[in-house]
């Protein structure tokens, strides 16, 4: 994940102005990261982009001011940091799998990543809870999801 202060964050790809490429991931990694429209943009125009542009972009998961960098990663970790570990190894692994291989082999390390934190973690009586209290057939839950997750933390 990747966080840039306001003000203080200049971002550029400057190879191409210097008659080389973006390499080590640079190129390759810039399509897939933002697309391919948006990583010609950025390679070819070797221009600097702040904070919000970079965000905008997809190169940076979050823009904010200085004094908010802290605070929102540290709730951010402490969110993570209570589901369960299964899982976000479970999550990790096929994001990271997903990202250098075709869509169909992706698909099916998705399935076995899913059996592997299916079983590794609380996750069927979290769905049986659900169900059975009608959280997701509730459009107010729809809107709630985000508190509704963590209170599912207490499912064990």
């Amino acid at each position: 994940m990747r966080f840039a202060a306001r003000g203080k964050f200049k971002f550029m790809q400057m190879e191409v102005g210097m008659g080389i490429l973006p390499c080590g991931g640079g190129a390759s990694r810039m399509a897939r990261q933002t697309g391919l429209g948006r990583a010609l943009e950025i390679i070819l125009s070797a221009q600097d982009y702040d904070a919000d542009d970079a965000e905008r972009m997809g190169t940076i998961n979050r823009a904010l001011d200085p004094d908010e960098i802290g605070p929102y990663v540290d709730a951010l970790a402490r969110r993570i940091a209570q589901f369960p570990a299964a899982s976000i190894n479970a999550c990790k692994q096929m994001v990271y799998e997903s990202i250098d291989t075709p869509i169909d082999e992706a698909l099916k390390a998705e399935a076995y990543w899913l059996s592997q934190a299916t079983s590794k973690t609380p996750a069927v009586a979290r769905f049986k809870a659900a169900d059975e209290q009608g959280l997701q057939h509730e459009m107010e839950n729809q809107r709630n999801w985000s508190e509704l997750v963590m209170k599912a933390q207490e499912t064990g």
